[in-house]
């Protein structure tokens, strides 16, 4: 049980990071999280009882999406050195909490950014101005902490 345990269990107060080969960026969200596996649906002959699954091999991508608010009046060198069309290698998600213990690792090994956009410009609202990657690759995997 660690120092700050609130009874539930459950991960609170949360902060991570992404490293994309050697190098650490910082993104204020990250989302479509996700480790799937595609399958086939089978009906056995003369006991439908219920269908048999079996998996395949995977046919599309997923995708994970990352999301930055813009700087004003800063240019991110390392974070303009990801464009469209790039090949990724080593992308690996940490979880932290309290800013110290690390509860979650996330990663996959390849991956290609299939787009980059930035959020619309609206001068009558006074949004923040917000970049975000997706990259395609062939899944995550959870590394045991």
């Amino acid at each position: 049980m660690d120092l700050f345990y609130r009874g539930n269990g459950m991960l609170s107060g949360c902060n991570f990071l992404v490293t994309i080969g050697y190098e650490i960026f910082s993104f204020s969200k990250v989302s479509n999280l996700v480790a799937q596996v595609e399958y086939d649906v089978v009906q056995e002959g003369g006991n439908n009882e219920y269908p048999l699954m079996f998996p395949k091999p995977k046919t599309n991508p997923d995708t994970l999406i990352l999301e930055k608010g813009v700087r004003e009046w800063t240019v991110d060198p390392m974070f303009n050195s990801l464009w469209e069309g790039m090949q990724v290698e080593q992308v690996t998600i940490l979880l932290f909490q309290y800013g110290i213990l690390l509860r979650k690792a996330l990663f996959f090994k390849k991956g290609l950014i299939t787009k980059r956009t930035f959020s619309d410009l609206d001068a009558l609202r006074g949004e923040l101005l917000i970049e975000t990657l997706e990259i395609a690759h062939s899944g995550l995997i959870e590394i045991p902490v």
